[in-house]
């Protein structure tokens, strides 16, 4: 039974002040298709994961998509813009709005850190055109490194800047590089906020957690809180809004009733209907919530899920990436490794996407108990953009 989904930003140590998102109409409508592209990645892993717990970056994936979209021609490019949902937009356009928005995500101040690096690594002496390489310098502050892939010393190099910039959550990204392989885009993305309302630890007790069909998973631990909280009750789902320190960020929780499952609520996602759920949410005094601590990990490629999407021109010998190099390219994978760790005094999480190039051939209630399997999502307030969306189905704390 599928799990969670995670996006995670990184950033240093002073505290600057919150910077809300400037909208405008095409602003907005990259914020819309940034969501209505996770929510779909997020339905195609679901329906297609035996993992019991599931977390991916709907963010990560999209800004290491963005940087390849960079360097993407033609049909290829075409491509891109139908699965990221960016027709009607220009390239300039696109990028300008991905650079502010992710200015507004990155976030330094007191509880709230969440930061956001990129990088691009080629092998050497590859030819690549520096027009691609000044657009992720400049709209994504990617760092640019040649490197002997031939070398051990490569990989462990790519893996040491991956759990740096993850503070050691997650340590590794890639095993080893293949000689075909003549670049790789790299997205790290680090999460780490406290709660508004933090969770008592000395109300944390184990209590039982049950799957779907109604049996007992496990006795779980189980944190309490009880405070003023926004909270919706539909038929479908309960649901509560947790806040993180400042406002800035929340996380949603969305528990479907006893007779239905979360897979029901997966398969209701879209931008739509996502944007009514949030609208339902009012505020509610003296709300208990009792949930179970969490923290896992995950990982999964994601070429399959994006080729369904319909990216899979970029995935054979007709892509056309002749905007990173004059030698033919095709992407051979699109790894994704995410992190979280749920606990009473809040959220650490992490995401990584790396794109791998190789040369071508209910009612009203007083109270939620989430007690069995739910869904919850992450996201930045003043953009709504969501950084985490997944399901919890087997909750455990080691």
């Amino acid at each position: 039974m599928p799990g969670i989904l995670t996006l995670i930003i990184a950033t240093g140590c002073s505290e600057e002040p919150e910077k809300e998102f400037d909208y405008n109409l095409k602003s907005a409508e990259v914020i819309e298709t940034n969501n209505d592209f996770g929510l779909e990645l997020l339905q195609k892993v679901y329906t297609s994961e035996d993992e019991h717990n599931i977390m991916i970056s709907p963010a990560s994936v999209s800004i290491a998509l963005g940087m390849a979209y960079n360097g993407s021609e033609t049909t290829t490019m075409d491509a891109f813009e139908q699965v990221l949902n960016y027709e009607g937009l220009t390239r300039e356009e696109v990028n300008e709005i991905t650079k502010e928005l992710i200015n507004v995500l990155v976030t330094n101040s007191k509880g709230n850190l969440l930061e956001i690096a990129n990088s691009v690594w080629y092998r050497d002496e590859f030819p690549v055109k520096q027009e691609f390489v000044d657009l992720n310098v400049h709209y994504y502050d990617a760092e640019v490194r040649e490197l002997n892939f031939s070398t051990l010393e490569a990989v462990q190099t790519i893996n040491d800047w991956v759990s740096g910039k993850t503070h050691g959550k997650i340590d590794k990204i890639i095993e080893s590089i293949e000689p075909e392989t003549m670049m790789i885009l790299i997205n790290a993305l680090y999460f780490n906020c406290l709660w508004e309302t933090e969770f008592d630890p000395d109300d944390t007790s184990e209590q039982p957690f049950y799957t779907e069909e109604g049996r007992l998973f496990e006795r779980v631990e189980m944190m309490t809180v009880e405070s003023t909280f926004n909270t919706a009750f539909t038929d479908d789902f309960s649901a509560v809004e947790l806040p993180y320190k400042n406002n800035k960020f929340s996380m949603f929780l969305f528990l479907p009733p006893e007779n239905s499952s979360v897979g029901e609520l997966v398969e209701q996602l879209d931008g739509d209907t996502w944007n009514s759920w949030l609208e339902m949410f009012s505020e509610r005094e003296e709300f208990t919530v009792t949930m179970p601590k969490f923290k896992f990990d995950y990982q999964r490629s994601l070429k399959n899920d994006l080729a369904h999407m319909g990216l899979d021109i970029a995935f054979t010998d007709q892509a056309d990436f002749s905007g990173i190099s004059d030698v033919a390219l095709l992407i051979s994978e699109v790894i994704h490794k995410t992190y979280i760790d749920v606990s009473e005094k809040g959220t650490e999480a992490a995401a990584v996407t790396a794109i791998v190039f190789d040369v071508t051939s209910i009612g009203e209630n007083s109270f939620i108990l989430l007690d069995h399997p739910f869904l919850f999502a992450i996201t930045e307030n003043s953009s709504k953009s969501i950084l985490f969306i997944g399901t919890v189905s087997e909750p455990s704390y080691e």
